[in-house]
């Protein structure tokens, strides 16, 4: 006799069933968001590496996750009519395979409309010319030269990511 064999390999990601607010809200005024998955997940990994939030809270906020809940706890202060979207990255994946969720993302605004303005391009490198997929974008609310030393950035982007206006 031998054991079962357990059938074929998961290899889906995690799959979501239902987010609290719903994507997309608008008027939002919550300090919580809770995604629901069809499978048990792992404590996300590498959360400050991983999840991108624009506009750049000043305060980064609680995520945490209890089999297949992730919980999002806002710490920061919402501004009025500001659309935010945030991108997990790779921090969200199954217990048993480690399947990963890729660039899972969620989007509200505390207005009446979601923003639709978007800049997009490519960053290349001047010694090569080519595209450094690593790098990030990060625009500053003032023209000054000494933002980048002295302010928070408003908005940032990684290489797949939406950049928002307001």
């Amino acid at each position: 006799m031998i054991p079962p064999s357990g059938g074929d390999r998961d290899s889906l990601p995690p799959l979501l069933l239902k987010v609290s607010p719903p994507d997309s809200s608008k008027n939002f005024n919550n300090k919580t968001i809770t995604f629901t998955f069809d499978e048990y997940i792992d404590q996300p990994q590498e959360i400050f590496k991983n999840l991108l939030v624009s506009p750049a809270p000043f305060v980064f906020p609680v995520v945490e996750s209890k089999l297949r809940t992730l919980t999002v706890r806002i710490k920061d202060t919402l501004e009025p009519n500001t659309t935010y979207y945030y991108n997990f990255g790779n921090a969200i994946k199954d217990v048993n395979e480690g399947n990963v969720l890729h660039n899972f993302s969620y989007i509200f605004t505390t207005g009446n409309t979601i923003d639709t303005l978007q800049l997009s391009g490519k960053v290349l490198l001047a010694e090569t010319g080519g595209v450094d997929s690593t790098l990030f974008v990060m625009l500053y609310k003032s023209g000054v030269d000494s933002a980048i030393i002295k302010d928070h950035p408003r908005y940032i982007a990684c290489q797949q990511a939406l950049i928002m206006f307001m």
